[in-house]
């Protein structure tokens, strides 16, 4: 087999692992990565949310193994799969976010963000993924453009976990846009080049959607801190 057919199969193996290096509190605590106990009034929101997360890598990167050993029948199978991981996602997404913010653990800031100015950045990766878990299944028949679009919704949820790993921290900080974001684009840049150099030709089709999940990350940076945004995010947490 040509190496390039492992591409997708080893960023799921990472997502996975950078997933458990990030979460391992939860996994086996059950608290936040500062050993704080999770609200007891949104743990069971928590659970379904993070299981349903945990859920979608590890059928992310079995699905690319499938394609890598060429099972493209039981890939299509479980493919429908996509969507009940997908759709949990969505509804227990915004959920979290909103319900974490008004918790004293995210009341304060988080990231050096206030919890007002956090919410959008959560519900902004929300609606990446949706869009790129979208985009993904209407070309499901069209590798080029379901592949890297897969990968990327992967990629857009992927900041939970790097911003919990002190030696991600270490290397971006642990403040504003470069903690949450810097790993997730430094990723994405890397996936790119690796994939670039495996083809010998730009993928662009993973070059457009890089680009747009960069582009969002900037414009969301800017409109986290705008008084606009931070009077609806108050609208938003009164219901």
């Amino acid at each position: 087999m040509k190496p390039e057919r492992f591409f997708y199969t080893g960023a799921g193996a990472l997502f996975l692992v950078l997933t458990f290096l990030g979460f391992q509190k939860y996994i086996f605590e059950g608290r936040h990565v500062d050993a704080s106990p999770i609200d007891t009034r949104m743990a069971s929101t928590v659970a379904v949310h993070s299981a349903s997360v945990f859920a979608w890598y590890v059928l992310y990167f079995v699905q690319s193994l499938l394609i890598a050993g060429r099972n493209r029948r039981l890939h299509m199978k479980l493919g429908w799969s996509v969507l009940v991981v997908s759709s949990m996602i969505a509804v227990t997404g915004p959920l979290v976010a909103i319900r974490s913010t008004r918790s004293s653990a995210f009341g304060v800031a988080v990231f050096d963000w206030p919890g007002p100015q956090f919410l959008l950045i959560m519900l902004a990766e929300i609606l990446l993924f949706v869009a790129f878990v979208a985009i993904g299944v209407l070309y499901r028949q069209r590798p080029r453009v379901h592949r890297p679009m897969m990968m990327l919704a992967g990629l857009t949820m992927i900041s939970g976990a790097t911003g919990r790993i002190a030696w991600v921290n270490s290397i971006f900080g642990f403040h504003t846009w470069t903690a949450l974001f810097g790993p997730v684009v430094a990723l994405g840049a890397l996936l790119l080049l690796v994939r670039s150099l495996m083809t010998r030709r730009l993928d662009r089709e993973l070059a457009y959607g890089y680009a747009g999940l960069a582009l969002v990350t900037v414009v969301v940076a800017r409109l986290a801190g705008t008084a606009g945004w931070v009077q609806l995010a108050g609208m938003i947490l009164k219901f």
